[in-house]
């Protein structure tokens, strides 16, 4: 194989991969009682209609797959189009409080040629990627429980607002995907996410939009990704 085509290859699959856009990135649900559901989108921001293969398959611990359901098994998406499907959990009564596992596979299936398109694009059909995401649930009354410390706002050597701090998930038997959001005034300086496993803490280190000083930074507010609903807020 030549070094062109070898490189022709290698921006194929990058483009596929980043054709690949799914949202919310966990499950994070209770799956005991009344069982657990989350909707997810996928997004096709190119310029082909893209159908996917949706198959639920184990977890390498705690598996959750037998009791976990995804529908449409099949979606097809056109370009710049989006797509939805459902994930639901439901685990029978009794079993131990903790996390759970199961995997998403997402496997990109052949279309049929259409006329106009070249034999590349015909080409990367028949390679079908097949993506496996590894999703978490957990069973038990475990209400999230987390603290926030060693928070500072400094500049850096480039002159940006920084802030940093650390989570640390004291929720027992199961980790915490925390929605985190720096607030100045009535205004969102920056939004972004961060799951914290069970037993452990997690730094994290974000770096603002040029126009943003550090006196501009009042606090952070952090909630339960699992419902949205607010944990606790800290103020600078």
């Amino acid at each position: 194989m030549n070094f062109k085509k070898l490189i022709a290859i290698f921006f194929l699959i990058s483009s596929f991969i980043f054709a690949l856009q799914i949202g919310p990135p966990m499950f994070e649900q209770r799956i005991d009682g009344s069982g657990g559901y989350r909707e997810f989108t996928l997004t096709n921001p190119g310029t082909k209609t893209l159908r996917y293969k949706l198959t639920v398959l184990p977890g390498k611990t705690n598996d959750m797959s037998k009791w976990t359901e995804v529908s449409p098994k099949i979606i097809t998406i056109k370009p710049g189009s989006k797509g939805k499907f459902k994930t639901f959990a439901k685990a029978p009564s009794g079993i131990p409080d903790g996390e759970y596992h199961y995997n998403l596979s997402i496997k990109m299936m052949d279309l049929p040629k259409l006329p106009g398109e070249t034999d590349k694009v015909d080409a990367a059909a028949k390679l079908n990627f097949d993506f496996h995401l590894g999703f978490i649930g957990y069973a038990g009354d475990l209400k999230p429980l987390i603290e926030v410390t060693n928070t500072s706002v400094t500049k850096n050597k480039d002159g940006l607002t920084v802030v940093k701090g650390t989570i640390i998930n004291k929720t027992p038997k199961r980790g915490i995907y925390c929605g985190i959001t720096i607030i100045g005034g009535d205004k969102t300086l920056l939004s972004t996410d961060l799951r914290v496993p069970k037993n452990s803490k997690q730094n994290f280190t974000y770096t603002l939009d040029k126009n943003i000083k550090p006196s501009d930074v009042d606090g952070i507010v952090i909630r339960n990704l699992e419902d949205n609903k607010e944990l606790l807020k800290t103020k600078f």
